[in-house]
């Protein structure tokens, strides 16, 4: 690694590293100034309010890792070419793409800390966050969580009913299970009035159930008692599953997780997807805005590092709106490509850089 590497990386990962730390600090404070009322109110510990910033400052802090390095590499850019260091360098017969090696260097390091944080530090630091959040600040009782009209396929051909499920207890009311076979034909249905669930047998007890089961011959079984002690090949959570459960599991976990929702024709199937997909699309986005941020601040300009960072500002919202616009879609909509809406921001930028990089060139 020459002189001008060790320089550039250097002083391009230092601004990055003090740029993060000044944003995550305000972000920090600003957050507990909030939150400062339901802590005294529920009597949070301290030592769980150390760990749930650290927590914080680890999920905040990658997720918008990208960004900040836009606009570290723009104040350092800056910086450097304001001080006719890039001239000097560039009259000296170093190439344009020899002068954004180093840069390269520094955004492939970061992405790569940031691919593995994302896929498997980030999501158990999230089951922490996320549950210090519901005990402390959102305060959330889910013993009298009701949750209403569960329809789902949880498994082949294998349809669950239950008109009102309560979370805290584990038990429902106006349940219904129906069987079919690969023809698409009922072959048995159980309906009970009322179904509750305990953890340490891992059985369901159906009171007051009815089951109908039709044979191919035609003829019907019918039984009916008032109490049935029986196991599923479910539980309670296949069926009542965390809208944050994606945030909680590792990339590992979360692939096993879309192949079984997918079998059972999960409508929550597109958001793992698109979960999976931002995990490895955002962390490569260092890359691009590093390449679009020495471009923009090589040249020297009237107005200096403030007219650039103003510039950067304006452009990382501009992505921040993309990413959540084309996230939403991607996660949401009815098309059968999230990938392509996941990277499409990236897309975007990646020929904004390079035309910024062709301009810089000449």
């Amino acid at each position: 690694m020459k002189i001008l590497d060790k320089y550039i990386i250097k002083n391009f990962l230092g601004t990055f590293f003090v740029t993060e730390a000044v944003i995550l600090i305000l972000a920090m404070v600003v957050d507990m100034s909030e939150k400062i009322e339901p802590f005294l109110r529920n009597n949070a510990p301290g030592n769980e309010i150390a760990t749930y910033y650290g927590n914080f400052a680890l999920y905040y802090g990658n997720m918008y890792m990208s960004l900040v390095v836009f606009l570290a590499a723009t104040i350092f850019t800056s910086k450097f070419a304001a001080r006719s260091e890039i001239i000097a360098i560039l009259s000296a017969g170093v190439r344009y793409e020899r002068l954004l090696r180093p840069y390269i260097y520094g955004a492939i390091f970061l992405t790569v800390v940031s691919l593995l944080v994302n896929n498997f530090i980030i999501p158990s630091s999230n089951v922490q966050r996320l549950a210090f959040e519901d005990k402390y600040v959102k305060n959330k009782d889910f013993s009298e969580e009701y949750i209403n009209d569960i329809h789902k396929q949880v498994g082949e051909g294998q349809i669950i009913y239950i008109q009102e499920w309560i979370v805290g207890s584990g038990s429902g009311n106006k349940f219904s299970f129906e069987t079919y076979d690969s023809t698409g034909l009922l072959v048995k249905k159980l309906n009970a009035d009322y179904i509750s669930y305990d953890k340490d047998s891992a059985r369901f007890r159906l009171s007051t159930f009815f089951e109908r089961e039709i044979h191919p011959d035609g003829t019907e079984k019918l039984t009916s008692g008032y109490t049935k002690d029986t196991v599923f090949a479910f539980t309670p959570e296949d069926f009542v599953m965390d809208s944050r459960i994606a945030e909680k599991k590792n990339t590992v976990e979360l692939s096993r997780l879309i192949k079984l929702e997918e079998k059972r024709g999960s409508p929550n199937t597109r958001v793992l997807i698109t979960e999976r997909y931002k995990r490895v699309a955002l962390p490569f986005s260092t890359i691009i805005l590093t390449i679009l941020a020495v471009t923009l601040c090589s040249r020297k300009k009237r107005g200096g590092t403030g007219i650039n960072i103003a510039v950067g500002i304006v452009l990382m919202a501009a992505y921040l709106f993309m990413l959540r616009v084309f996230e939403a879609t991607a996660a949401k909509g009815t098309d059968s490509i999230p990938l392509f809406w996941v990277w499409l921001p990236n897309i975007i930028f990646a020929f904004i850089a390079y035309y910024t990089y062709r301009n810089a060139r000449k």
